[in-house]
């Protein structure tokens, strides 16, 4: 920026502007007419070419069509934002709605009143930025917040804050200052868990730390990129996230970085994968062999539920065929097939599957088995699978 106090036209040019003020008295308050002189340097900062007072009128034209595209922003996130109850981010955008109607271009363009902004963004807006600047930042990364939260259902939302506010013993409508930065940590860890659906934000203590172990570990994550590519700031935000992780030192860090669930089950390790030539001799012999015989290679030679999954979305048998499929393989396997079904679908609780619409032709013919189910025997089953939650290398 132009230092203006270098110019000789600026000294008498600031005088005029300090008389204008006045407005017939002759005394004013030092620290006054320093923001005004800031004010004008603000303005002119703005202005093109010509004299100080033309470059004045331009300055000042150029944040009149800034200040008219802000309130526009302004609007957007008034309508789209939801608080959900947090008091400090309703009090911060009244304010900031006053701030449209008392900017003073003429002697107050570099003023801001952060007093009266209570609501913290996860990126502050750098302390050197003064005036319509400020706001200009802090709206936009408050729209890029917002927008965010827009996408997740509200539901996900206040189950997320309950459980932090149980966490943490105190009301998040007085003390959280930053929704965003909550959820959006939530967030990550459900796209680092390679979830194809998410019913919940909340993570359990295994996720945690396996996603917390990734963060720490790692310095490309292709599954978060989607998101990055909607804004920047996402990125940015992220990164500040990486720095944090990089200092914690234990593996029980995951439990304050998350919000995190405290339920305590047995650990299910998945039978591993087949390998891609092994599967496919298998697929070989499958395609010649006669019902009973398909049946017998299925159970005998495929025990993780992703090789199953594979197998049913690459073959075309009957819905009979595979029912009888599943009774072949006994009820152990079912249990297997449904835990591996939660996890890939994000479902807090083995019911959900039955209420859900399928996801494919594997979810399909699970929700096919379970309502063959006499309830009882459903009810058992259910019971036993919630039990049960999967080691850390079977998030990967």
């Amino acid at each position: 920026m132009k230092n203006e106090l270098l110019d000789p036209a600026f000294y008498p040019f600031f005088m005029k502007k300090l008389q204008e003020r006045l407005s017939g008295s002759s005394v004013m308050p030092v620290d006054q007419a320093e923001r005004i002189q800031q004010s004008i340097e603000f303005v002119l900062a703005n202005g093109e070419a010509g004299s100080l007072p033309e470059r004045f009128e331009q300055g000042k034209e150029q944040l009149k069509q800034r200040l008219g595209k802000l309130q526009k922003l302004y609007q957007a996130i008034q309508e789209n934002y939801q608080s959900f109850g947090i008091e400090s981010l309703e009090e911060s955008l009244a304010e900031i709605g006053n701030f449209f109607s008392a900017y003073d271009l003429e002697f107050g363009a570099a003023e801001v009143d952060q007093a009266f902004l209570d609501y913290q963004l996860a990126e502050a807006v750098p302390a050197d930025f003064v005036g319509l600047d400020f706001y200009e930042r802090y709206l936009h990364n408050l729209a890029a917040e917002v927008f965010f939260l827009k996408q997740i259902p509200e539901s996900q939302v206040y189950e997320l804050l309950e459980h932090y506010q149980q966490d943490l013993g105190f009301d998040y409508r007085t003390d959280v200052n930053n929704l965003f930065e909550i959820v959006f940590k939530q967030m990550i860890g459900k796209l680092l868990l390679g979830k194809k659906a998410i019913h919940t934000l909340l993570l359990n203590q295994i996720e945690a730390q396996y996603v917390l172990g990734r963060i720490k570990d790692q310095t490309d994550f292709p599954e978060l990129e989607q998101l990055f590519q909607q804004n920047d700031y996402y990125r940015r935000i992220f990164a500040h996230f990486q720095l944090t992780v990089q200092r914690l030192l234990v593996p029980e860090s995951a439990v304050h970085f998350f919000v995190v669930t405290k339920d305590r089950k047995k650990l299910l390790e998945l039978p591993p994968v087949m390998t891609a030539p092994r599967f496919n001799q298998l697929m070989e012999a499958y395609s010649v062999a006669d019902k009973q015989e398909k049946i017998r290679l299925i159970t005998s030679e495929i025990s993780a539920p992703a090789d199953f999954e594979e197998y049913v979305e690459i073959s075309a048998e009957s819905i009979e065929f595979y029912r009888n499929l599943l009774k072949e393989f006994g009820k152990n396997f079912i249990k297997v097939l449904l835990i591996f079904e939660m996890n890939k679908l994000d479902y807090k609780s083995c019911a959900e599957i039955v209420g859900a619409e399928a996801f494919d032709g594997f979810s399909e013919l699970l929700k096919d088995y379970i309502k063959t189910l006499p309830e009882d025997e459903l009810s058992a089953l259910f019971r036993s699978v919630d039990e049960y939650q999967l080691v850390l290398d079977d998030f990967s």
